[in-house]
């Protein structure tokens, strides 16, 4: 049994299996059509760095003399 809910309207989504929800994470086409939208529309970014700070890179390893 798959239970979930909607990430753009919020409404609940439930199933035997996930052949049974063709738009699957979405409720239907409609919620679909709306984040494909939102990709396209750039509303999805990751906001840049803040000037000033180093980039995120990999923790430094403990090193013993």
């Amino acid at each position: 049994m798959i239970n979930a809910r909607c990430p753009i309207c919020d409404r609940p989504i439930a199933a035997a299996a996930l052949s049974d929800l063709p738009d699957f994470p979405f409720c239907s086409p409609r919620c679909r059509l709306i984040d494909l939208g939102r990709w396209l529309g750039e509303a999805y970014q990751i906001p840049p760095a803040a000037e000033g700070e180093a980039p995120a890179g990999p923790e430094p390893e403990d090193t013993f003399p």
